[in-house]
């Protein structure tokens, strides 16, 4: 009697798990403007063209912020061949429920317009990124400053 109830038992719980595991899928996150809202550290390192067409080694350290309402600014140092300058910038953001997006930013003091394709990971505590203009083989990643929690 004893050994049917420990069995009984023991497959309900086999059952329970199984249910659980197949029934339920996981939930993955879906980026919006709200969740990806916050501050990033960030690296850039990559080449951009000169006038003359060589590429040149180029680098970049900073923090980006993106609001809830798909406004992005930030400020950076920028080393271009071994010269580096402070610059800020702001823009436009937009992000896709599968964590893709883009932003498009006007940089100072130089005045040119940047554009990025990103995604976002780890629970939106992480970025990877692709500068698309032309002339630029640039890429950066970036971690959130403050890391939100995995909500399940």
């Amino acid at each position: 009697m004893k050994r049917n109830l420990v069995a009984t038992a023991t497959l309900a719980a086999i059952g329970l798990a199984l249910f659980v595991t197949i029934a339920l899928p996981a939930q993955a996150t879906q980026c919006s403007l709200a969740n990806v809202a916050g501050s990033y550290g960030y690296t850039t390192s990559g080449f951009v063209a000169t006038p003359t067409g060589a590429f040149v080694p180029v680098a970049a350290a900073g923090k980006i912020t993106f609001d809830r309402h798909g406004n992005v600014s930030g400020t950076q140092t920028r080393v271009v061949a071994g010269s580096s300058l402070d610059e800020t910038y702001s823009g436009t953001y937009s992000v896709n429920p599968d964590c893709t997006g883009s932003f498009t930013v006007q940089v100072q003091p130089d005045t040119r317009t940047s554009t990025v394709d990103l995604v976002w990971t780890d629970n939106t505590n992480g970025i990877s990124a692709v500068f698309t203009n032309p002339g630029f083989i640039l890429t950066a990643t970036a971690r959130r400053i403050h890391p939100q929690e995995e909500t399940d």
